[in-house]
């Protein structure tokens, strides 16, 4: 359970009080609602070369699931991207081949030290990746493309984006910046995460691996548009 994982970890290595939980209210943006700070990579399906770096402020929504803001660091002010689910294994499981298709996994992000958790103690980032996140599956898409980066506005449609689950994935520069733009070093995390069991990646997920490049588009279709009638309308009728 992401929930109750989440909490015990936070409490475990920061003491503290039980009154915090209460003060988080499931499902709320902001200072009060966000309950972790991740920083990670996606890719856009289809285009392995665009490469973003992607803060998540995250809330936790039940049991199993986290919904994330996701937020670019490429432009100041940070404009909001997209959005993240993050769902248990046990979630994953019970969807659909053709959803599954949809969402990637968190194993190598995690072991691999390529999502992190900027200005959280060590071993409260270590906890947290170890018993809540490591196991976990994200569904998301960016409505503000890449393509359209410099746009003034959020140009076109959403897009579907990946996570990396390998070696040789990314351009080391781009890991490089993002380290330099947090203070951290990447290979240390790397280091310090080599007791974290991999869970094994259940099939369906990374739909990339398969050779699928899945993308969204605007089907326009023809048809008269009707409206319920409204409560005078109905009055009138029953009379």
């Amino acid at each position: 359970m992401i929930s109750c994982q989440l909490f015990l970890a936070l409490f475990s290595v920061l003491t503290l009080p039980l009154s915090v939980s209460a003060a988080l209210p499931f499902g709320h943006y902001g200072p009060e609602g966000t309950v972790l700070f991740l920083n990670g990579f996606h890719f856009v399906s289809g285009h392995s070369d665009w490469e973003i770096s992607a803060n998540h402020y995250c809330v936790i929504i039940r049991d199993d699931m986290l919904q994330c803001a996701v937020y670019n660091t490429a432009t100041a002010p940070a404009r909001l991207a997209g959005i993240e689910y993050i769902i248990t294994t046990e979630a994953f499981e019970t969807l659909d081949y053709e959803e599954r298709q949809l969402w990637h996994s968190h194993v190598y992000e995690i072991t691999s030290g390529f999502l992190v958790e900027p200005g959280l103690p060590a071993s409260v980032d270590h906890t947290i990746m170890k018993d809540v996140l490591v196991g976990t599956y994200g569904k998301t898409f960016h409505t503000w493309r890449y393509d359209q980066q410099n746009s003034t506005y959020p140009i076109g449609i959403p897009e579907l984006v990946m996570g990396y689950t390998g070696d040789d994935q990314i351009t080391p520069d781009f890991v490089t910046k993002r380290d330099e733009l947090f203070g951290i070093n990447t290979t240390e995390v790397r280091e310090s995460r080599k007791d974290i069991p991999p869970p094994a990646v259940v099939a369906g997920a990374d739909s990339w691996k398969y050779g699928y490049i899945l993308s969204l588009g605007i089907v326009n279709e023809t048809g008269k548009t009707e409206f319920p009638p409204s409560c005078d309308d109905q009055t009138v009728l029953t009379q």
